[in-house]
């Protein structure tokens, strides 16, 4: 009896250092997993394995259902998680600068003005000179018009013989007197222009107006402040960490401060402009942002908790250690970046594990993300299978939370009836491979390959596309038009965001045993881009 209880006393122990032994599963997308592989079973790398997702948001699936352990991600991916399910979904540890390792936040959007302006109320910035970083960006933009919006300050005009895009360009317009607002304000290059010249006074203030491009020297985090202080702009929209840099401030709370960017101005004749219309000097640590965006994050799966949850943030930081000491080489040195980890940032544990809902509530991001734009149309897009059904939902979260508007909603179809349900007004859009009299054509693939887009444009067969009423209205038909390039500039081949979605590849199904994928899923797998 005492030797049964021995061996049975013996057999849990095992058992419990299997399952402690077992590695943490880290997601990555298809194309890394070689790379994750190779860098986890290094020598001195213990307890860290790898499983593979289609992309980032295949890979939140796979930490959602346990098939993973954990992922990186940025704070838009942990916008979709919550929309996913908050409850399932943990942030144990934050990928911060070197330059900035105390930071709680990875920058914080804030309004800098003249201290002798002697602001009192938000009112004041009507008819003043603005200076963005950039048309779109977070701090220089979106940051700004979601809160002057939210404050009644920024009116959305209504125009309907004016599309949403020209709505919101003209409200600013409006709002100030001259700006510099440089970017992309439409991937048509003759919208772009014909906005430019109509809104002329919003890149009145640039360096090169007639360009109002990116790289402009009043662009930028720093420019944006040049812009104010060189160039006689009246408010500055940036982040702290620039007019810290620029005024020659402590970067953190008991640093040594650098030489200043411009030692002929004074940091006292510059002030943060709150959100409750006082002001405060820039020389306060204590600073007041209108929002701010966290740091990207490792996230796990509900379950980690605990001891696991120090155990993981040791294995990570064993890790990190490894792959950016001075003796590593330059091939391991870059592909441990493509799996977030690199000299220039800390991987720096968190004492409690929070939810993504709190750590985009924590940094008022979740506003950003959701903020009301000129696009408030939704429009429906069909689908004739399951598997389109979750390729277009996935992409619907993935397009929503990077600011691709306006947003959609996947209406199922079965069979052809899809086509029916356009021509009907039950669905707006519906991507097909083959042309159809009853709808017309207004976004097509292209190709990487010359003669491909040649021979799909034979006859107009065979070149996918996207279709909608013949008879909609044209605003309408802009607006999802515009849905369409800003999706493909997101997530084409090729585009910073493709890790984060893949549009055009195989797709992984949800309930679909192992990794297999799915071709040519809504779109042609060998396609790089959709073009108007």
């Amino acid at each position: 009896m005492v030797r049964q209880v021995f061996r049975l006393a013996s057999l849990v122990c095992l058992l419990a250092v299997a399952v402690q032994a077992q590695p943490y599963r880290w997601c990555v997308p298809f194309n890394q997993l070689a790379i994750c592989q190779r860098l986890t079973g290094a020598e001195g790398i213990r307890n860290l394995g790898c499983v593979a997702g289609n992309d980032r948001l295949d890979c939140l699936r796979k930490v959602q259902s346990r098939e993973a352990d954990f992922v990186a991600v940025d704070p838009e991916d942990a916008y979709v998680a919550v929309n996913m399910n908050n409850e399932d979904f943990v942030l144990f540890a934050e990928l911060r600068t070197t330059e900035e390792p105390t930071a709680e936040f990875r920058y914080e959007g804030i309004v800098l003005v003249r201290t002798a302006d002697g602001f009192t109320s938000m009112d004041q910035l009507r008819g003043k000179k603005s200076c963005h970083t950039g048309y779109g960006r977070n701090v220089g933009y979106k940051i700004p018009v979601t809160k002057l919006r939210q404050m009644g300050i920024f009116k959305m005009p209504t125009e309907r013989n004016r599309s949403p895009l020209e709505n919101e360009l003209a409200g600013l317009s409006e709002l100030f007197s001259s700006s510099c607002l440089v970017g992309t304000y439409s991937p048509n290059a003759d919208i772009d222009g014909l906005m430019k010249k109509r809104y002329s006074n919003l890149c009145e203030r640039c360096a090169e107006p007639e360009r109002c491009a990116a790289g402009d020297r009043f662009s930028g985090y720093e420019g944006a402040i040049r812009c104010l202080v060189e160039n006689d702009g009246d408010v500055a929209f940036t982040k702290t960490i620039f007019v810290r840099k620029y005024f020659g401030l402590p970067i953190t709370p008991g640093a040594v401060a650098k030489p200043a960017v411009n030692p002929d101005v004074r940091a006292q004749d510059y002030s943060y402009l709150c959100e409750d219309g006082t002001t405060r000097p820039v020389s306060d640590q204590n600073v007041c942002t209108w929002a701010q965006r966290p740091w990207p994050a490792f996230m796990a799966n509900g379950d980690l908790s605990g001891a696991r949850v120090q155990e993981l943030q040791s294995l990570l930081q064993t890790f990190y250690r490894h792959f950016t000491d001075a003796s590593v080489s330059s091939a391991d040195l870059e592909d441990a970046r493509k799996l977030s980890v690199d000299r220039d940032h800390l991987i720096v544990n968190r004492e409690q594990v929070i939810l993504p809902q709190q750590y985009l509530e924590r940094a008022k991001y979740k506003d950003v993300i959701e903020r009301e734009t000129a696009y408030d149309y939704k429009f429906r897009l069909c689908v004739s299978t399951e598997a389109e059904r979750q390729k277009c939902d996935q992409l619907q979260r993935a397009a929503y939370a990077r600011d691709v508007r306006p947003s959609f909603e996947c209406v199922l179809k079965g069979g052809d009836a899809c086509v029916a349900a356009v021509e009907n007004g039950d669905a707006d859009a519906v991507v097909l491979k083959e042309p159809v009299a009853a709808l017309k054509p207004i976004v097509w693939e292209k190709y990487d390959d010359a003669a491909t887009n040649v021979n799909k444009d034979a006859n107009g067969r065979g070149r996918t596309a996207v279709y909608i009423r013949k008879e909609v209205d044209e605003t309408i038909q802009d607006n999802i038009v515009h849905a369409f390039t800003a999706i493909s500039d997101a997530f084409g081949r090729g585009k910073r965001n493709e890790v984060v979605f893949t549009l055009f590849g195989p797709f992984r199904l949800s309930d679909a045993p192992g990794n297999v994928q799915v071709q040519n899923l809504i779109f042609n797998d060998q396609a790089s881009a959709l073009v108007p």
